[in-house]
């Protein structure tokens, strides 16, 4: 009973000082990552809203409790001089390796300003040539129904990854469509 007892109290000291380390690592870098977080985050928004002296402000943010339908995530309203001039939202559409994580920038209009794919975990080479400006910045202009040419619209598939840019597609249209019905045009 002795060799047991030992080598099993020695693992538990172990991997306690293991986890008080992590923990402590852990809170350590807390406020540098939310920090790094909230910086690409509003890169991405000025990057999908490219107006100057654009100021955003969150509307709605699933990860505060608030509810959206579909698959937003998160909505910012973009005013200019105190005006709105159109909207950013976060969805998270599925692709073929799971969810598509895309900010869309879109316009009082209904029409697309900018895109970005912000995570994702598409196969390499064929679905993470979604992060590729050659195929998000197709979506930049587009209104209405957005859809991938073999679907009928005029976005053009990554070769070998239709379901990829069908989920970046879908997650544009459901931006556009949220907007249009939250006071955008219709």
């Amino acid at each position: 009973m002795k060799d047991i007892a030992r080598p099993a109290f020695v693992l538990l000291i172990i991997t306690a000082v293991a986890a008080m380390l992590l923990g402590i690592v852990s809170e350590t870098t807390k406020a540098a990552i939310e920090e790094q977080s909230a910086k690409t985050e509003a890169e991405a928004m000025a990057a999908v809203m490219p107006d100057e002296g654009v100021e955003f402000e969150t509307l709605y943010d699933t990860a505060n409790g608030d509810t959206i339908e579909g698959t937003i995530k998160k909505v910012a309203i973009a005013t200019k001089g105190g005006e709105t001039i159109g909207y950013v939202l976060t969805t998270a559409p599925s692709g073929f390796g799971g969810e598509v994580s895309t900010m869309v920038g879109v316009d009082m209009s209904g029409t697309v300003t900018g895109l970005r794919v912000l995570s994702h975990a598409e196969t390499p080479g064929l679905g993470a040539l979604a992060t590729s400006p050659d195929f998000y910045e197709q979506f930049a202009g587009k209104s209405g129904n957005i859809q991938v040419t073999k679907d009928g619209g005029e976005i053009i598939p990554i070769t070998s990854a239709t379901i990829t840019s069908r989920a970046v597609s879908d997650g544009a249209n459901e931006a556009v469509q949220w907007v249009n019905a939250n006071g955008g045009a219709n």
